[in-house]
């Protein structure tokens, strides 16, 4: 997945703007015909509805062949590229992107609220020889000024049919400084998930991200944007260790909450690189445990750990309980071991792997979900 690209911009006429309308109305029908598009649609109905909408445009591309008569590319041959440039000079992209754009803004425009104003009022008095006007109050439906410059913006990055299902998501969950910093990067939030988690987090934030990250923004947004709080904790220098580290893992560990950044704060880096991809996952009580280890110590253990538990590491290791129950003992007796690091590691590896049946035992009792 990646962040979608804006068709080109078009300047559309008044024939073409008709020629448009009259084939998408020919298509309406075509599908209709076939039975894959309910038969009491109109047109004015679909551009009203963002899920009306959004069937058709399914429909149409299931059904491709069917409409092949009307959808014709500038030669006259069928259309499959949706870039290409159709006989009424656009390209389906753009005919598309019109078609959202206008049932987002009858959407919007269709939702008001009650707003107060001033108005200035004119009465009259001892029998209509006096007037006078004072200032007053009123309240009306109508729509809100910053909602209105807010849906403006927007409308700049709104042009696909999987938007529509998440057109009063980004109303609702994005304000007008946040769509500001994000600019076309919102095409890269494509579920309802990443846009409330980008919601959450003030523009200032999105900034600092945007900048300690560069190129990485919108991988952010596309693959865990709850990672943001995490890369804003960290400077330039630490983001850049940690992303080259863990690679795509990375959103994992930057989506961690703040109290587990305190903990990792403490490791240096060649204590970071021995746990690797566990930074991801471990809970912050055993984290806290391990660090008590020297790092030839904190080596031995790690390793035997990867090597004993295999594809249960994560799940071990994630648990904070394995910290009072088993490891927080394990840790203790390290500490008062003295055997040369290579040693060590042969006969700590052979010790853990005779704890795992132990381990499998209390992972078994643990409380899952």
């Amino acid at each position: 997945m990646s962040s979608a690209t804006l068709p080109p911009p078009i300047d559309i006429d008044a024939d073409t703007k008709k020629a448009i309308i009259e084939g998408l109305k020919a298509v309406l029908a075509l599908l209709q015909r076939a039975g894959v598009v309910d038969g009491q649609l109109t047109y004015q109905m679909l551009i009203a509805s963002p899920e009306a909408l959004d069937a058709f445009i399914t429909a149409f591309i299931a059904n491709r062949a069917v409409c092949d008569v009307v959808v014709k590319a500038a030669d006259g041959k069928p259309v499959r590229d949706e870039s290409q440039t159709l006989v009424c000079g656009v390209s389906l992209n753009q005919i598309q992107q019109l078609l959202v754009r206008t049932c987002a803004k009858k959407m919007f425009e269709s939702e008001k609220t009650e707003q107060t104003v001033t108005e200035t009022v004119t009465k009259k008095a001892l029998f209509g020889l006096i007037t006078k006007t004072e200032q007053v109050e009123v309240t009306r439906m109508g729509h809100d000024p910053v909602e209105e410059r807010k849906l403006r913006h927007l409308a700049n990055y709104i042009a696909f049919g999987w938007q529509l299902p998440l057109l009063s998501v980004y109303r609702h969950h994005l304000s007008y400084p946040q769509i500001m910093e994000l600019g076309e990067d919102v095409l890269a939030l494509r579920t309802v998930e990443a846009i409330a988690a980008v919601g959450q987090f003030p523009p200032e934030m999105v900034k600092k991200v945007r900048a300690a990250a560069g190129e990485d923004f919108v991988d952010i947004l596309v693959h865990r944007p709850q990672a943001i709080a995490g890369v804003a904790v960290w400077n330039r220098d630490m983001y850049d260790f940690y992303r080259k580290l863990l690679g795509d893992s990375a959103w994992d560990f930057f989506a961690r909450d703040k109290a587990f950044f305190n903990v990792v704060a403490a490791l240096d880096k060649s204590s970071a690189k021995i746990f690797g991809d566990i930074l991801c996952w471990i809970a912050a009580e055993n984290l806290e445990d391990l660090e008590r280890l020297n790092i030839d110590k904190l080596e031995v253990l790690v390793t035997s750990m990867r090597a004993a538990l295999g594809n249960k590491l994560p799940m071990v290791v994630a648990n904070p309980n394995f910290s009072k129950d088993i490891l927080r003992k394990v840790v203790d007796n390290m500490l008062h071991m003295n055997q040369e690091k290579d040693k060590l590691m042969a006969s700590f590896a052979l010790t853990f792997k005779a704890m795992v049946p132990t381990i499998n035992e209390w992972l078994a009792k643990q409380p899952h979900g």
